[in-house]
């Protein structure tokens, strides 16, 4: 038990790399593999935005639950109607009941 003792450098803290250093920089951000960051979501949005105004305009009365649910999406994700309507689908699909 004794050799377990002896030595403490394992215990010294990490130095940091100084803040001009290359390696002092954050983590990049992940990103979806298949969006480059430059990549123009202007036409998906236009489509989105065509879906989602198309589903909250009709008027039936059974359909009534979905477009509330769907509102809720698009207010939760405020700039982002892909994602909304994401939600919502994914949303949607996990109540179907299976069979």
């Amino acid at each position: 038990m004794p050799h377990l003792l002896r030595s403490t450098t394992s215990l010294r803290p990490a130095t940091r790399p100084a803040k001009s250093s290359p390696d002092s920089r954050p983590p990049a951000r992940r990103r979806s593999p298949g969006i480059e960051p430059d990549t123009d979501l202007g036409p998906l949005r236009r489509q989105v935005t065509t879906i989602i105004d198309a589903i909250l305009s009709d008027t039936k009365p059974e359909d009534a639950a979905v477009r509330e649910k769907l509102r809720w999406h698009v207010a939760n994700n405020p700039g982002q109607p892909e994602k909304a309507l994401l939600s919502h689908l994914l949303s949607v699909s996990v109540e179907q009941p299976a069979g």
